[in-house]
Formats: C-alpha cells, sequence, structure tokens
C-alpha cells in the first residue's frame, strides 16, 4: 500500500513522496483499525487529515 502511495503522491508532484505515502499509510491503518474496532465512525475526520498532508506536502488539488 505505501509503494502504491508514493507512486500517486510522486505522480501529484509531492516534495517528498516517500514521506506522504508513510503518512498516508499510518492514516489509512489507524483509520481502518480505529473503524474496525468501532471506536469511533470517522465522519470527515480521515478526509480532513489527509487533505492537510497532501497541501502540506505540495501535492496540487484536481
Amino acid at each position: 500500500m505505501t509503494e502504491a502511495f508514493r507512486a500517486l503522491a510522486e505522480l501529484g508532484g509531492a516534495r517528498d513522496p516517500q514521506l506522504l505515502a508513510r503518512q498516508l499509510t499510518l492514516v489509512f491503518d489507524g483509520a481502518s483499525a480505529r473503524a474496525g474496532a468501532r471506536v469511533e465512525t470517522l465522519d470527515g475526520l480521515a478526509t480532513a487529515t489527509v487533505t492537510v498532508l497532501l497541501d502540506a506536502a505540495g501535492v496540487a488539488q484536481a
């Protein structure tokens, strides 16, 4: 999964695609674990978090 995120981050123009890929993997894994454990519904939280990471990495929005 991290490699797929890295490739997409590179295509999106991220300044450090490997770092962004690791960050996105962390968010994905954490969101999956919390949702799977039914700890919370994550209403908009994952999207907002990823948006901040993409902006900070310099990825252009489509």
